[in-house]
């Protein structure tokens, strides 16, 4: 847990507003698709939810949505 609260916290403490309203950033979305491998979508997108809001849950969804147009 302790690990999950590390890497998401990084990586939310980073994210602002004018990064949410940008592309997200290749090294921070590396972070956010390891937490979400390690813990799970639901998980990652509660905690950020509860802790960083709305606008952070946009960035990382904007990340694994990315990630996952270029796989199909």
């Amino acid at each position: 847990m302790t690990r999950f609260l590390v890497a998401i916290g990084a990586v939310f403490q980073l994210t602002n507003f004018s990064l949410a309203q940008s592309a997200p950033n290749a090294a921070e979305c590396d972070q956010i698709r390891q937490a979400v491998a390690t813990y799970g979508y639901v998980a990652a997108k509660r905690h950020a939810l509860a802790n960083y809001g709305i606008e952070a849950v946009r960035y990382g969804d904007r990340c694994l949505t990315k990630r996952h147009l270029k796989r199909g």
